[in-house]
């Protein structure tokens, strides 16, 4: 039995996280949860009938009762993942892990000198059953990728919310405390992106580490980093983005859009092989166990078939926690570790020299580090609640 301790009991810890864990009851148990708002921690922790209850992440962390840290709370979450690893815990660190070099640095350096302690990454798209029967088929056919193309197309989770599931939320934070948070977010993000950067740049940047890096992970996992970026492109309201990349003997394109005004969930990957297409097609996380399939055209003897694997009722939520349990129990290395995510971090950098927003009259490159909202709050009015997206 693992004791848990959750940082952060927003929308991710509320729908996505802990009803999966109430259903391993063998596996899991929460000993102990903590969030700034002492409202939103009481009533978590005694609904779930938690013992031990924090306004602070890092007291959380000193608990004896607590084994494991899964870290979900706004903003950059290197501090607590660090902080979780030099007390001797496992820690589960939602997606992207941090939002600068140094961090990362720091976070990698951590958990060299603390080797048997789990430290995994919440890329939950990598553990979705249709994506792994993608990558089986892809490593065992021997034709080469022609093309692949990928996208997050989505305005669905607070709309899904208000209808299927209502998130309690923190209604004892003083809004002049969340301005305050809002802007130096914003703030950090400049800094971090070399000073001088529009509102449409730091936009971007948040949409692709709240929601675009899932399918950018899930296709690093596929065909691995890609050779160069040849073009990163933002519109002039930052909410949509399009990326080229260039591989060995084909290209990848990644669109992201998160303005639309209507519900919608698309998001999906696509490789062609010439003669064979594999079509993955992810659902709204927000309506829970819809399944999953993936889709392959292909030429049989000249003649077109198409045959569907699925569906996938399996949820990725779930199947990344049981991979946590086994990693922790078992000593083992999780696929999304740090180290693994931390091509990520590297990834989103060199995107980020390579974006321009439409509005620029010169195309000059901008530098820049990740930004890292787990669960944003959706009070913050200068932050669309669109992207809340996991």
């Amino acid at each position: 039995m693992i004791c848990l301790g959750l940082i952060g009991l927003g929308q991710a810890a509320q729908i996505l996280h802990i009803p999966n864990i109430e259903k391993m009851e063998n596996k899991f148990e929460i000993t102990a949860v903590a969030d700034i708002s002492k409202n939103l921690t009481n009533y978590i922790a005694d609904k779930y009938r938690v013992p031990h209850r924090f306004t602070d992440g890092m007291d959380l962390i000193g608990c004896p009762d607590v084994d494991a840290v899964m870290v979900m709370s706004p903003g950059d979450h290197a501090e607590f993942a660090i902080a979780a690893l030099e007390a001797g815990k496992h820690v589960f660190i939602e997606k992207p892990m941090t939002s600068s070099l140094e961090s990362l640095e720091k976070l990698l350096e951590v958990k060299r000198r603390h080797p048997d302690q789990i430290a995994m990454v919440g890329y939950c798209r990598r553990y979705n059953n249709s994506f792994m029967k993608m990558k089986e088929l892809l490593q065992a056919d021997s034709r080469p990728i022609s093309y692949v193309r990928a996208r997050t197309i989505i305005l669905e989770g607070p709309w899904y919310l208000d209808n299927t599931w209502h998130e309690h939320k923190a209604d004892d934070l003083d809004p002049a405390g969340r301005e305050l948070m809002n802007r130096r977010m914003f703030e950090e993000i400049d800094r971090v992106l070399g000073g001088n950067t529009s509102h449409a740049q730091q936009m971007a940047y948040l949409l692709m580490t709240a929601s675009g890096c899932h399918i950018l992970s899930a296709i690093r996992e596929l065909i691995g980093l890609p050779k160069a970026i040849r073009s990163a492109v933002v519109s002039p309201n930052g909410m949509q983005f399009s990326l080229v990349f260039e591989y060995d003997n084909f290209n990848m394109v990644f669109e992201e859009m998160n303005d639309q005004e209507i519900v919608e969930f698309d998001e999906a990957i696509e490789i062609y092989q010439g003669d064979r297409k594999m079509l993955l097609e992810y659902d709204t996380p927000y309506i829970r166990y819809l399944p999953s399939k993936l889709t392959v055209s292909e030429l049989d003897c000249g003649q077109a078939k198409t045959t569907v694997y699925g569906p996938h009722y399996h949820d990725m939520f779930a199947n990344e926690l049981l991979e946590f349990y086994r990693c922790v129990t078992t000593h083992d290395t999780p696929k999304c570790d740090v180290f693994d995510a931390a091509e990520d971090v590297k990834l989103y950098i060199d995107v980020a020299k390579m974006m321009f927003d439409f509005n620029e009259q010169t195309k000059q490159p901008i530098l820049t580090f990740l930004s890292r909202i787990a669960d944003p709050m959706s009070s913050l009015t200068a932050v669309p609640t669109r992207l809340t997206n996991f």
